[in-house]
């Protein structure tokens, strides 16, 4: 796993670093905004996951979490914010972060969210052959030392300066209750009641068609789920609408999945939670509804007056798969 760390801090930065390379992964840093995006243009293969501090000397972390998005649209981006600074989680996951983790943390936490985003940016059964951590974002190894407090002790710490949030849209969050064991077969599956037969798609060379364009549907073949004007490639982690792919980050993808699984079934904000980010997720519910408000903006003709993806207040959501608009 190939890492994009930008972090300000020396401290934080060796501290992090000698823990994500214990983990087996390869980290390449910059300590500031600038040098982060020159090295992930210059990067042959991208980098798989960005790790963005937010306050940063000169352009801060979001800016560089929004480029980056731009970018890389399947590029993994967590963000590292302080616990006492809700708005940043809000503006970095609209601004196409995947995840957060808050200061101060463990490096098996850190590990463990890492592995668990990798896995969601893997095609459709090869996490299960390459044992990156589980949907319940298991440890990331028992290397892990010390925490990033430390680490911020040792660099005299700080407070990081938070944005202001977009608008909330959607259903308000709610405090999270009990979690539910995780539903259905998970992210991971690719069978469900729209999904036609379960597995990994077949690799034969001859039915690798042309991506679907205008006037042109590509097959639907194992492991696909059709539904409604959408045809959702679980091998491929790729979605169409009308024939034209919709670009989704990783995280998107998989709740869009999730959901088309369920089609017609209302999911809870927990259930969500739970199947997506995995059971063991210590953060906020918003994480749902903000990623539930990006996906919209892509899918939806109206996303004020969403038509695929309805919101079933104070409860969740539910996939309707619609008339084709």
């Amino acid at each position: 796993m190939r890492i994009l760390f930008l972090e300000d801090e020396e401290a934080i930065r060796g501290f992090v670093r000698i823990n994500l390379k214990r983990n087996g992964m390869e980290v390449t840093e910059a300590e500031d905004g600038e040098t982060a995006l020159a090295l992930a243009k210059a990067a042959v293969p991208p980098f798989d996951i960005a790790l963005l501090d937010v306050m940063l000397p000169t352009i801060s972390g979001f800016e560089v979490c929004e480029q980056l998005r731009q970018l890389f649209p399947r590029m993994g981006i967590v963000m590292l914010t302080a616990k006492s600074q809700e708005e940043d989680k809000i503006r970095g996951l609209e601004l196409g972060a995947d995840d957060y983790v808050q200061k101060p943390f463990s490096p098996g936490e850190l590990i463990a969210r890492l592995h668990a985003l990798k896995r969601r940016m893997m095609p459709y059964g090869e996490e299960q052959r390459a044992g990156v951590g589980g949907a319940d974002g298991a440890a990331g190894g028992a290397a892990a030392e010390g925490t990033a407090e430390t680490a911020e002790g040792a660099a005299g710490g700080r407070a990081e300066a938070g944005g202001t949030a977009p608008g909330q849209g959607g259903s308000a969050a709610e405090p999270r209750g009990a979690a539910p064991d995780a539903i259905g077969a998970g992210a991971g599956s690719a069978s469900g009641p729209a999904g036609g037969a379960g597995g990994e798609a077949a690799a034969d060379p001859a039915a690798a068609d042309a991506p679907p364009s205008a006037g042109h549907r590509r097959p639907v073949r194992p492991g696909d789920i059709a539904s409604g004007p959408f045809l959702l490639s679980a091998s491929e982690r790729r979605l169409w609408k009308d024939n034209v792919e919709i670009v989704l980050t990783p995280t998107e993808w998989t709740l869009v999945k999730l959901l088309m699984e369920r089609d017609g079934e209302g999911l809870s904000r927990d259930d969500i939670l739970n199947s997506v980010w995995g059971r063991h997720y210590v953060g906020d519910l918003k994480i749902v509804d903000v990623n539930i408000r990006r996906i919209r903006q892509k899918i939806e003709v109206r996303p004020s007056d969403p038509k695929h993806i309805e919101t079933l207040w104070g409860y969740g959501y539910r996939w309707n798969r619609g008339d084709g608009q």
